[in-house]
């Protein structure tokens, strides 16, 4: 995967929609039946859709803008995913603290041949929750086997680096010489 921004493949934004009709299906039609009530009757039922028919379009109308605005980086020494419409979020991976990348693929990731990459870390935000989640991308497995590499690549550099190891050893060392020092009664 070449070092840059990408972006969630367009269909990310028709799965987006298939989601917000099918809470509005099994969430929200189940309470017509309430309109059988002879009190509530076909009053209620009016109200209940044009309730409804407000949130159902305000969420279809910002599908669009939210897409836009989703966008994956790949840097040097960590990945940046940025969202949001009101709310802007920006939030930075760190490689060296990646500990798994999980493919999940729901019912409608399948039917439409996405997938999301959760970036899970080593107690960085001190949640079991992904720190990172790409969704929408349509070559999922390539980007996790890039995003492996530069995890990696970073792991290698690091471990690598023969002055960063004299650096731990004379830290160590100093360590010590200072624990065994407060042993020693004055």
């Amino acid at each position: 995967m070449p070092h840059g921004v990408f972006r969630p493949d367009p269909r990310l934004q028709k799965k987006m929609v298939w989601q917000v009709l099918l809470v509005f299906l099994l969430g929200c039609c189940p309470f017509l039946l309430l309109g059988l009530i002879p009190d509530l009757g076909m009053t209620y039922v009016i109200w209940f859709l044009v309730g409804n028919a407000i949130w159902v379009v305000l969420a279809l109308a910002l599908i669009r803008p939210y897409y836009r605005s989703v966008s994956y980086e790949l840097r040097d020494l960590d990945l940046v995913e940025r969202k949001g419409i009101i709310t802007r979020s920006e939030n930075l991976v760190p490689y060296r603290m990646v500990t798994n990348i999980r493919v999940r693929r729901g019912p409608l990731d399948r039917l439409l041949g996405l997938g999301t990459l959760q970036v899970h870390t080593a107690g960085y935000s001190q949640s079991t929750e992904a720190e990172a989640s790409l969704v929408g991308l349509e070559d999922y497995d390539q980007k996790r086997e890039a995003l492996l590499a530069r995890v990696r690549q970073v792991d290698g550099s690091a471990l690598g680096d023969a002055d960063q190891e004299e650096r731990v050893i004379d830290l160590l060392r100093e360590i010590r010489d200072a624990l065994q020092g407060q042993d020693r009664p004055d």
